[in-house]
């Protein structure tokens, strides 16, 4: 057997045999195209990725294969948990359980936090019997450093703990704040001056702490695609590099302080081509400012993506975040997050808590991945779709640079318009269920409990403006037990204001629905309703009922089943029968032919103010006779979905504009 060898196929054998599976099917329906309007083939070969300049090695420039010669084997990416806490009493004893149970990185977001950091003593609490050294920091404090930054090296002297052992980042990132509020606190050129300071201090004082953010998450979840992530990520990179060089600091000072962070979606392909291509932008970037190999690698802080969890059926969430949590790895991720499935609604759960945390434990522990450098390497596939999102991606930026840089792209409206365009696109195939959300717009469970409420939060709101802009300044005053409020003071600013991106999940249309349809059951006692008016026996009918009543449960609807009229007269009779409005014929195209006329005009004489509707697309000439009997409409699989229910709704008297 050793010696025996198998011929390797041509494309076009390849393509004989499929286009027989197809039986007369056409070929280019196995072609698909994306919302970055790449168009993704059934196949790829080595001609494909001919003339692309793929690296044979991870850990040399342009840093495509990774960062890292042996990428996560001798050390893994940092399992990355962001922590949330209503007290510090109480972040400290989450933080102390997360860390106990596998975490290798502290995370929290300060503006995602339920109390205000003010005093050395609160940074006390938080810490308390926690080794900083031991352990990689991941502390995003929103749009400044201030007044965090300073309070927190002040307890880690008191402590004994020496500054130049801490790493990881403590990052600021104003226009993160910028396109999820459409303001600041404070001017970006008071913002800048502070970025620039900090990173000059901790050159100095942290060398191994990053001081500069940059988020995806903004377009991420405004709907954004992934060329568009990249290109306004990097363009706000650039402009954060400008504005430090200006004020005296060199590419690699800035470039080696500055840690990215990346949504990760669920087109897991077009994920890991994205962090791959990521790496490669960047090194270009940092290439082309003059920096060194080592300023031209990229840290990407991975985490799930907000935007496809989904508030119904929750424990899917499981398995999306699972499917992007290997995508991230896969792409190099230096350290992740994996967001709990109640994400979209609840916080502080130690099932969800854990479970996401295992599922990066077991990626590392169980599944081996880590011990494979770099597995995407080499496949026609992620490396041609790779050179694609690089390439594509770095037309746009350049079309941020050439519009003045991100902040002018985002005052004249460019970037938003870019993302609410691709947003429309994808919210319109959700409402068509072109794009599938499993337990919210198909296989939709309406006996589960009604969904909590949920508000997106968003970051930052109080207006301020900084008397200190120096770190040594600000540490002056803390270490003589300033507050908060000593180095920032409320106050109404001349800041930048854009019109902010909007941020949402993928299913939250179809969340509406079945919102009102559970406020509509508690004011009226029952669900909104369709009937089924199904014709002939159960295999006549089966597969357009089924159709049906999964439609309308999407809508959180109640649907009234029965199994099949074997004549005219049993069908108008079961519909005058019923307490109902709103009747779907269900059968076959023979069936409906003689069947429906008949019971449209019999029972429309008798009961004027139903509406009947059929099952199906039919040929337009057999439409027109069953509009002309009285038929309202037709459902099929090419009807908007979330429109037919709303208008259903409004047509039932259910209230779909009131309260999530």
């Amino acid at each position: 057997m050793k010696q025996i060898s198998f011929p390797i196929p041509s494309y076009d054998e390849w393509k004989q045999e499929v286009e027989k599976s197809l039986k007369g099917k056409p070929f280019d329906r196995l072609y698909a195209t994306t919302y970055e309007q790449i168009q993704l083939k059934p196949i790829y070969t080595r001609a494909d990725v001919e003339g692309l300049p793929i690296e044979q090695y991870p850990g040399f420039p342009s840093y495509v294969r990774g960062t890292e010669v042996e990428g996560y084997i001798k050390k893994a990416w940092e399992v990355s948990q962001q922590c949330e806490a209503s007290t510090p009493e109480r972040w400290n004893e989450l933080m102390k359980h997360q860390l106990e149970r596998g975490q290798t990185e502290i995370h929290v977001v300060l503006p995602k936090l339920k109390f205000v950091i003010q005093t050395i003593e609160q940074i006390k609490t938080m810490f308390s019997n926690i080794s900083l050294e031991n352990y990689s920091l991941r502390i995003d404090t929103g749009a400044c450093a201030f007044p965090f930054l300073p309070l927190f090296v002040a307890y880690i002297e008191e402590s004994g703990q020496p500054l130049s052992r801490m790493r990881g980042t403590i990052g600021m990132d104003p226009l993160h704040s910028l396109t999820i509020t459409g303001k600041l606190p404070m001017s970006l050129s008071t913002l800048y001056d502070v970025m620039a300071d900090v990173t000059k201090w901790a050159k100095t004082h942290m060398p191994h702490v990053k001081t500069i953010l940059v988020h995806a998450d903004p377009y991420h979840n405004g709907g954004g695609h992934a060329i568009q992530q990249l290109a306004f990520t990097f363009a706000s990179a650039v402009e954060y590099i400008n504005e430090c060089l200006e004020r005296g600091l060199t590419i690699d000072d800035v470039a080696n302080r500055i840690d990215f962070s990346f949504p990760v979606g669920s087109h897991f392909f077009i994920e890991i081509a994205k962090l791959r291509a990521a790496r490669l932008i960047w090194s270009n970037i940092v290439q082309a400012f003059g920096g060194s190999e080592q300023a031209q690698k990229l840290s990407i802080h991975a985490r799930t993506s907000y935007f496809t969890k989904t508030v119904y059926d929750p424990y899917v969430n499981m398995l999306r975040a699972t499917t992007e949590a290997f995508a991230a790895i896969v792409g190099g991720a230096n350290s992740l997050h994996v967001s709990p499935f109640n994400e979209p609604f609840a916080t502080e759960d130690e099932f969800a808590e854990r479970i996401a945390r295992n599922t990066q434990l077991i990626l590392l522990e169980e599944a081996h991945i880590g011990k494979v450098i770099d597995p995407a390497g080499g496949s026609y596939y992620v490396e041609t779709l790779t050179a694609q999102i690089a390439e594509e991606s770095w037309k746009l930026f350049q079309q941020i640079e050439a519009q003045g840089g991100m902040t002018k792209a985002l005052q004249c409206g460019f970037v938003q318009k870019e993302i609410e365009n691709v947003a429309k696109q994808r919210e319109q195939h959700v409402k068509e269920r072109k794009e599938k959300i499993v337990g919210t717009n198909v296989y939709a469970n309406i006996a589960e409990p009604s969904a909590p409420k949920h508000t997106y939060t968003s970051y930052g709101s109080n207006h301020m403006y900084i008397d200190i802009k120096t770190m040594e300044e600000a540490l002056s005053l803390v270490k003589r037990r300033a507050i908060a409020q000593h180095v920032i003071h409320e106050k109404e600013s001349s800041a930048v204001i854009v019109s902010p991106i909007r941020q949402w999940r993928l299913s939250e249309p179809f969340e509406q629905l079945r919102k009102a349809s559970e406020r509509h059951a508690e004011t009226s006692g029952q669900r909104p309703t369709v009937h089924l008016v199904n014709l002939g026996s159960i295999p006549k009918h089966k597969a357009r009922a089924d159709f049906i009543t999964g439609f309308f449960e999407a809508g959180g609807f109640t649907v009234v089943k029965n199994d099949g009229y074997m004549t005219i007269e049993e069908a108008v009779n079961g519909i005058l029968e019923a307490n109902g409005t709103h009747y779907i014929i269900c059968g076959t195209d023979d069936d409906y032919v003689d069947a429906v006329p008949h019971i449209v005009r019999q029972v429309k004489t008798k009961k004027s103010d139903v509406r009947i509707y059929v099952a199906g697309k039919l040929p337009s000439h057999i439409e027109a006779t069953f509009i002309e009997a009285g038929v309202n409409g037709f459902i099929h699989i090419g009807s908007n979905c979330y429109d037919t229910i709303f208008a259903f709704m409004k047509d039932m008297g259910v209230n779909v504009d009131g309260e999530n």
